[in-house]
């Protein structure tokens, strides 16, 4: 059985296990295994650097899958390391504009080659064509949160 989200924790406050639930499927859904996820959210949300070690028993993972997430997550820029005398110590950064731009990512990458493929298809085809429908609102969707997005930026 996992390690308890809230050992150790110094704030007043003790966020609800749903909150690291979601924010670990979120990092899920960018592709990221479990684990890493899981690392990633409690180094996030503590705010406080940690150790391999204090990940390993806060999170109940292995020490060896705790640094071999770190390894991905530092790889892809989510956190980053420093040494604390003879330990290695991880920090996490701000994932927020990576999830928010991830429906741009998408778009760009599978669903707008996908819309080129099924076009030449939607004549006669009304499965094609409700698929390219979808994908029209999908990227009006997409274009509407870029907007929030900058305007919140700005």
């Amino acid at each position: 059985m996992p390690v308890s989200r809230h050992n150790g924790r110094e704030s007043s406050k003790v966020l609800p296990d749903e909150v690291y639930f979601y924010l670990e499927k979120i990092l899920e859904s960018m592709g990221y295994p479990p684990a890493a996820a899981r690392v990633y959210v409690f180094l996030m949300v503590s705010g406080t650097p940690m150790s391999i070690s204090e990940l390993a028993r806060r999170t109940g993972l292995g020490k060896s899958t705790v640094a071999t997430s770190l390894k991905l997550l530092e790889h892809d820029g989510l956190v980053y390391s420093y040494k604390k005398g003879r330990a290695k110590i991880y920090r996490a950064r701000s994932a927020l504009n990576k999830v928010l731009f991830f429906p741009t990512r998408i778009l760009k990458e599978y669903i707008e080659p996908l819309e080129s493929l099924l076009e030449p298809y939607a004549e006669g085809d009304e499965r094609i064509k409700t698929l390219l429908e979808e994908i029209e609102e999908f990227k009006k969707i997409t274009s509407e949160i870029i907007k929030v997005i900058e305007a919140y930026q700005s």
